[in-house]
């Protein structure tokens, strides 16, 4: 009888230990998820042009053209299956301004922001939906382009003064902009998204009363936090907003532990989260 409860206890104590070794192999993975912000107004993208530009209304107009006789949601698929590194399912028509010989257009772009702009395979080139736009736009001028990879919040304020330049970097299009730059038709809509593990999946701003939210220098989602923390839901909350140079800077530093959540636009929140 003591031998076989002492074999009994010594099969436990094996089936134990085999159980501890495994659960110290094993990692914990964080799922992290994207959801849209409850109650905020669609916001509306648009390229911008200096006011001043010498050809302010052939751009203008150039730019207002392609937008109207582009499929950009067919754009959108497109590059967003090249960003996440897949074969796209559609095709787009192919841009060649090898030939052109009206000047250069300088594209003031924040790459970062996939899928309307991003670094390519070679590790050098910004593509994305915004920069083919800007090809066709380019084409109809008998232009070329070129593009500049800048910090996002200092766009708008380079345009201003800048002749034969196009802000395109998902530019939402409001009043304080309108101000110092003139903006083409919308060409895209989004909405702000939260990013945030998937054991709390928050929708609300007031979710975040206390944390650190990491945001994308001078962009929506910036001003939006900003205002919430300063005047609106999250004002006495104790909430402090954290500022990065792009969304996926943001989102590094969230799973790093440096900021609780990531206020971005809706298809680059997704494309983080994927």
């Amino acid at each position: 009888m003591k031998k076989l409860l002492s074999l009994t206890l010594a099969v436990l104590m094996i089936v134990a230990c085999l159980a501890a070794f495994a659960s110290c192999g094993q990692k914990t993975t964080t799922v992290y998820v994207a959801k849209a912000i409850e109650g905020v107004e669609v916001e509306r993208y648009g390229y911008c042009i200096s006011k001043t530009a010498s050809n302010h209304d052939a751009i203008l107009a150039a730019i207002n053209a392609v937008i109207s006789e582009t499929d950009i949601d067919a754009v959108v698929t497109y590059y967003t299956a090249v960003s996440n590194g897949e074969t796209p399912t559609n095709s787009i028509a192919t841009v060649d301004l090898s030939d052109n010989t009206n000047g250069t257009l300088d594209i003031y772009t924040c790459s970062g922001f996939e899928p309307y702009e991003f670094i390519d395979n070679d590790g050098s080139t910004v593509i994305g939906v915004d920069i083919y736009l800007m090809q066709l736009v380019a084409e109809k001028l008998n232009m070329t382009i070129n593009v500049q990879d800048v910090d996002f919040d200092g766009i708008v304020g380079s345009i201003a003064v800048k002749d034969n330049a196009i802000g395109a970097a998902g530019i939402t299009i409001n009043e304080d902009r309108k101000k110092n730059v003139d903006f083409s038709d919308p060409y895209f809509s989004s909405l702000q998204y939260i990013i945030s593990k998937d054991s709390e999946s928050f929708t609300s701003l007031s979710n975040l009363a206390g944390k650190k939210i990491g945001v994308q220098k001078g962009t929506t989602g910036c001003m939006m936090v900003t205002e919430a923390i300063e005047n609106g839901v999250l004002k006495g909350t104790g909430a402090t907003v954290v500022e990065y140079d792009t969304g996926a800077v943001a989102f590094t530093a969230m799973k790093q532990g440096k900021c609780d959540f990531v206020v971005i636009d809706e298809l680059p929140a997704q494309k983080l989260v994927k």
